[in-house]
């Protein structure tokens, strides 16, 4: 199994820790933090990844993964649960309206008989995002750990990105399968969307057609990248973008290019 750090001397009593887990395309993994001293205690990814033509798949090897780790069994101060799905909405919260979740939604997207609609409200940007999650998986993080709270993945991205200097900056994540662009000009939300993508150029695609939406100056962008992108297309991308970053938390830095664009969300504060 890739246990990427153990600090297990470290690890001890876990009630003043928190737990963090993601689920994406990428995989199944999770993290223990020692918040008081912004410190990485143990971090693991998964050997496999999300099909979501086959969930189920998926699914069995979380299952699997949770019963193998002792770790995701103790107790934490907080645990926090990062899934990543394309059906989401963001509704301005002054239009937003309380019991109507599964009409918006709907609007949108087809959901399957396990998907449950969740709630965040991001109040310094007055947005309310709505977003379906599988029951199936949550169900079996509650045979762990019965109380955490659910984020969908463009939330921990949101809430961070506003706060970094640059004027024009983007978001591009690419997973095999789908890709997810966020931009901001300063503080001011300006895109968010995800899209279908098989292929990196796909991809690419989508991020030159948000670019010319958004009216942004290439030469004057910062892209922050995120997944599973190879690195001779991080080259490639330097053609057309002047800078190009990781998506990473500066007080948590992680070992390697891959488990910063795989995994760097975990250790974000929410």
């Amino acid at each position: 199994m890739p246990v990427i750090v153990a600090n297990q001397p470290e690890l001890g009593k876990t009630a003043e820790k928190r737990l963090s887990i993601q689920a994406d395309l990428s995989g199944f993994s999770f993290c223990v933090t020692d918040v008081s001293r912004n410190k990485l205690l143990y971090l693991f990814k998964s050997y496999f990844n999300w099909d979501r033509v086959h969930t189920d798949i998926f699914i069995r090897h979380v299952d699997e993964c949770i019963k193998s780790h002792p770790v995701l069994k103790q107790q934490y101060k907080s645990v926090d649960f990062i899934y990543d799905t394309p059906k989401y909405a963001l509704i301005p919260k002054h239009l937003y309206k309380k019991g109507e979740e599964l009409q918006y939604i709907t609007k949108l997207y087809q959901l399957e008989d396990v998907e449950e609609i969740d709630v965040i409200e991001d109040l310094e940007k007055e947005i309310v995002i709505l977003f379906a999650v599988n029951s199936t998986i949550l169900n079996l993080l509650r045979e762990s750990q019965p109380s955490f709270r659910i984020f969908p993945a463009i939330f921990p991205v949101m809430k961070h990105l506003i706060n970094i200097n640059e004027i024009n900056k983007i978001f591009f994540k690419y997973n095999k399968g789908e890709t997810s662009i966020i931009a901001f000009e300063g503080k001011r939300l300006l895109f968010c969307n995800n899209f279908p993508a098989q292929h990196f150029n796909t991809a690419l695609y989508y991020l030159f057609l948000a670019v010319k939406q958004i009216q942004f100056n290439p030469e004057q962008t910062t892209i922050f990248v995120n997944g599973s992108i190879p690195e001779i297309e991080l080259m490639n991308m330097t053609k057309y973008f002047s800078k190009i970053k990781y998506f990473r938390n500066s007080e948590i830095p992680l070992n390697d290019h891959i488990s910063e664009m795989q995994l760097s969300l975990l250790t974000f504060k929410l």
